[in-house]
């Protein structure tokens, strides 16, 4: 009876093992959430000139694999979009999501 649980535990420790070999760890992020006034002169710029009347609500510096880039959150009456921009301050893209209202606010219209 003893070596029966000797040799299971030896083949549960080992199915153990091997399936630890096999986890995949997500690529991690580090998303800082900066002040407005410490964005880049340029990005700034950038959103002034072509999103007037947008304010900016948040903005976060986030860092993937040594790459840096720049999330802005921007905001006008109910539209709220996302700018993403380089570690250069070159515009990358917008993330739109528009009308923002939920449906039962549609509705009241």
């Amino acid at each position: 009876m003893k070596k029966i649980i000797v040799v299971l535990l030896l083949l549960l420790t080992a199915i153990v093992v091997k399936a630890q070999g096999k986890i995949v760890v997500a690529d991690k992020s580090d998303r800082t959430t900066i002040h407005v006034d410490d964005l880049q002169d340029h990005i700034t710029a950038h959103i002034h000139r072509y999103f007037v009347g947008f304010i900016i609500n948040e903005a976060a510096r986030v860092v993937v694999k040594n790459i840096v880039s720049y999330e802005v959150i921007i905001t006008q009456g109910t539209t709220t979009d996302t700018l993403v921009y380089d570690q250069n301050s070159n515009f990358i893209r917008n993330i739109s999501q528009r009308d923002t209202l939920t449906t039962a606010q549609k509705k009241k219209k």
